[in-house]
C-alpha cells in the first residue's frame, strides 16, 4: 500500500513538473515570437537617427529581460530536471534495497529448510 502511495505521489510530482516545463517552454516560444515580430516592426518604420536609439535601447533592454527570463526558466527546468533525476534514483535505490532484502530472506529460508532436512534425515553408516 505504501509502496503504491508513494509511487503514485511520485507520479503526480513528476507530472505537476512536466506540465510546468511545458508552459515554461511554451511562454518561451511566445516571448521568442514577440521579439522576432517587434523587430520587423522596428525594422519596417523610417525613423530619425533619435529615434532609432531609443527604439534600440528599449528594444535592448527588453531582448535582456527576455534573455534574464529565459535563464530563470532554464535553470528552473534544471532544477527540476536534477529533482527528478534524485528521485529516480531514491526509488531505483528503494527497489534495489527491497530486492537485496527478499533475496536475503529467500537465503535464509533455504538454509533453514536444508538444515532441517538433514537433521531428519537417518544416518545409515
Amino acid at each position: 500500500m505504501s509502496k503504491d502511495t508513494e509511487l503514485l505521489r511520485l507520479e503526480q510530482f513528476v507530472e505537476k513538473l512536466l506540465q510546468k516545463f511545458s508552459a515554461l517552454k511554451a511562454e518561451r516560444d511566445g516571448l521568442l515570437r514577440d521579439i522576432a515580430e517587434k523587430e520587423d516592426i522596428i525594422a519596417g518604420h523610417e525613423l530619425t537617427i533619435e529615434e532609432k536609439i531609443g527604439f534600440i535601447a528599449a528594444r535592448d533592454e527588453k531582448i535582456e529581460e527576455l534573455e534574464a527570463q529565459i535563464s530563470a526558466k532554464n535553470d528552473e527546468r534544471t532544477e527540476i530536471s536534477n529533482k527528478v533525476n534524485s528521485i529516480m534514483e531514491q526509488i531505483e535505490s528503494w527497489e534495489l534495497s527491497l530486492e537485496e532484502g527478499a533475496a536475503a530472506t529467500q537465503g535464509e529460508t533455504e538454509s533453514s529448510e536444508r538444515l532441517g532436512d538433514e537433521s531428519t534425515t537417518p544416518n545409515i553408516f
